[in-house]
């Protein structure tokens, strides 16, 4: 208890001290905002193309490439759609295509991810995205949606369709701005959304508790939020030798839970459901798994007999590349993950008329193309 006490004590001082920055902070997102609200400072909006931008207010951990993923699955079906993402932490600069072979220093861990398990999906890195979407038109000139992957707050374009992601477990109205807080800017931007959806929500979140919060987002936002939860796939191997290993297998096991995301918390929850018992080891968001990293997570595997490693699937991403020794490849695992809307919020989320969506995105692609 009173460990918990002098944590609290020591970020409450903290925030306290961080204040001025904060403030300061604030003002300088609030004035670009409002350069670009006032169109002083011009944003680019596509007329031959259809522009989904998926982001978050709060920095981290909203689930924003599982939802691009969602995305893909929906509308590649029976539409071209390229994924256009920054590359966040690459070690590479300017635009590329990314290729199934590319590696995570060169692209960033999540358009790596993405391009992996939609080999045929168009995916490309650039920090400028207008001269990102430029070259994708250029070489694929049948491309007819382009998701752009944390995009919020690039503001030189104007999506078709803004979709903002907000993680119920740290809701905006509740935070405050970097670096006191984790918001980028203020919470009242939210308003510049067409939808927002409240991810890695409680599958079974009680109607009380959903309405509490759609009350609290409905000073800041205009819309009624949809609800969205995360689906936990069988877990894989990372590597070839391993052996095929199901959820209900997890009782017979210790886990070592090796994670590098922004907010590993849900994901604990959920694996120590299943295994016989877990020791959790931290990184931070993008952990660039360095050689000491691999021998001490190895030592701890080796030395215990009935014991597996899992992570989540972006950082096995990075996990593949490194040199992993046989002893230890063979109890690497990782669970892939998926968005799932809460009750009937698919259904809204397809046919609002209320909001866009992407139903209605495609729709409006195949009129702008009888347009041209």
């Amino acid at each position: 208890m009173t460990k918990v006490f002098v944590e609290k004590y020591i970020q409450t001082m903290l925030r306290i001290f961080l204040l001025p920055f904060s403030f300061l902070f604030g003002i300088i997102t609030f004035v670009r905002n409002k350069l670009y609200d006032w169109e002083i400072i011009p944003s680019v909006r596509y007329d031959n193309i259809f522009v989904i931008s998926v982001g978050n207010i709060t920095v981290g951990g909203t689930g924003k490439t599982p939802f691009v993923e969602y995305l893909l699955r929906l509308l590649s079906q029976e539409h071209r759609v390229a994924v256009l993402s920054r590359g966040y932490k690459r070690a590479t600069k300017g635009f590329s295509f990314v290729e199934t072979s590319a590696t995570p220093l060169e692209t960033g861990d999540e358009p790596c991810q993405i391009k992996r398990k939609f080999p045929d999906i168009t995916v490309a890195v650039d920090v400028d995205r207008i001269r990102g979407i430029k070259k994708i038109q250029k070489k694929h000139p049948d491309i007819q949606i382009i998701l752009l992957d944390d995009a919020f707050q690039h503001r030189k374009i104007r999506p078709n369709l803004s979709i903002l992601l907000a993680d119920y477990n740290r809701p905006m109205y509740r935070d405050g701005m970097l670096p006191g807080g984790r918001l980028r800017e203020w919470a009242c931007f939210a308003k510049r959304a067409d939808m927002m959806i409240v991810t890695k929500s409680p599958a079974d979140m009680t109607p009380d508790e959903k309405q509490k919060i759609i009350r609290r987002y409905a000073r800041i936002f205009p819309h009624e939020p949809l609800f969205a939860t995360i689906g936990y796939g069988e877990p894989k191997t990372m590597f070839s030798n391993g052996k095929p290993l199901s959820t209900a297998d997890l009782i017979h096991y210790d886990v070592l839970l090796v994670t590098g995301i922004a907010n590993p918390k849900p994901f604990e929850d959920y694996i120590r459901q299943h295994a016989a018992s877990i020791l959790i080891k931290t990184f931070p968001d993008h952990h660039a798994f360095s050689e000491k990293d691999v021998k001490n997570i190895s030592d701890i595997i080796i030395s215990t007999e009935n014991q597996i490693l899992i992570t989540t699937e972006k950082d096995a991403v990075r996990m593949q590349q490194m040199k992993i020794p046989e002893t230890m490849a063979k109890r690497c695992y990782y669970v892939p993950v998926e968005v799932k809307f809460i009750e009937d919020g698919e259904k809204c989320f397809l046919r609002s008329r209320s909001t866009p969506s992407p139903l209605r995105c495609t729709c409006m692609v195949e009129c702008q193309k009888s347009a041209l």
